[in-house]
């Protein structure tokens, strides 16, 4: 049975998702609507992929969600309109996958957790990371090394501050945040310990680099760094346990090799998409669409790899993470 799929948005990771559905099953997912605050781009965005009439067209989102023949809403669009989108969807009786971060902050995505449980639909936060084919190699390696002691993790994304990104930690820290929590079995820290640096972004002080430090009980402890600028850096997650280490020794957020405890290591390459995507290995996007679907026939509302409760635990991090690092400049 097919998933149909509606795209709110028309940026560059909304291209990239309808890239890395093109590379699913087609008896399985379909790309029926494509909405945008200007229905000329949602038109030329369908242009662009020569979707053809079979795919309908928006120039609101709302007009989206009304639509019904869309099953589920994929919304990719800036972060401050998560919330409002995502009830909107959910209220109009439509599944939703929404892109990271969530929501601006624990109080929202909680009023988006409560739509979602009242209207019984499926919602899902878009860390595509934890669905990689890797990953659930790294969950299986994480039970061969013993008590997890230390996990470090480096995020860098060249040109995210010069680009006018507007956060840094906003942007790109629920990646080192999730890892650390897969690593910790999403264990609650017992602090959290966040510095960094910032700048002035349209009137405001906002972060570009930032380090974090979660300390858990029995001296354990995750240090997680997020870069903004143009830097060399190794993206790579280790975790260092008392019988052993795994890594991924590049592209952690989207990996296509693990080193295992025993030194060996796995790759796992994705598929070609009918173009190049703009984002490193974007097409690990249809690995969260799958998972979706796979839910959604099962009567289910979230995913386990992947819970509200989970969407709200790395929230709470990032909100204090950046809390310290704000107020630590006036």
């Amino acid at each position: 049975m097919q998933l149909k799929w509606g795209i709110v948005g028309t940026g560059r990771i909304c291209q990239d998702f309808c890239l890395a559905l093109l590379t699913c099953d087609p008896h399985e997912h379909a790309i029926v609507a494509v909405s945008s605050r200007d229905k000329t781009q949602a038109d030329n965005f369908v242009k662009e992929f020569d979707f053809g009439n079979q795919v309908r067209t928006y120039g609101s989102q709302e007009e989206l969600f009304e639509d019904p023949n869309v099953d589920i809403a994929y919304i990719g669009t800036i972060e401050h309109v998560h919330r409002d989108l995502c009830i909107k969807a959910l209220t109009n009786n439509k599944h939703v996958l929404c892109e990271k971060p969530l929501a601006m902050n624990v109080d929202e995505i909680q009023q988006i957790i409560d739509t979602a449980r009242k209207t019984k639909k499926f919602m899902m936060e878009a860390i595509f990371s934890r669905f990689f084919p890797i990953y659930n190699y790294l969950r299986d390696a994480i039970k061969q090394i013993g008590t997890v002691t230390f996990v470090e993790c480096t995020f860098c994304v060249n040109g995210l501050v010069t680009s006018g990104c507007w956060s840094t930690l906003m942007a790109m820290s629920c990646y080192v945040v999730q890892a650390a929590l897969i690593a910790f079995n999403h264990e609650e820290p017992e602090s959290v310990t966040a510095t960094g640096h910032t700048r002035e972004f349209q009137g405001e002080i906002t972060d570009t680099m930032a380090n974090i430090t979660l300390l858990f009980k029995n001296n354990r402890m995750a240090v997680l760094t997020c870069l903004g600028q143009d830097i060399g850096a190794i993206n790579s997650l280790i975790i260092h346990g008392t019988e052993g280490v795994v890594s991924l020794p590049t592209h952690f957020w989207a990996p296509t090799r693990i080193v295992l405890p025993n030194g060996h290591h796995v790759d796992h390459h994705l598929p070609e998409t009918i173009r190049k995507t703009n984002f490193v290995h974007s097409a690990g996007l249809r690995y969260e669409a799958i998972a979706c679907r796979d839910q959604i026939m099962s009567g289910k509302t979230e995913h386990p790899l992947m819970t509200l409760e989970n969407s709200l635990q790395i929230a709470r991090i990032v909100e204090e993470a950046r809390k310290q690092i704000l107020s630590s400049k006036h």
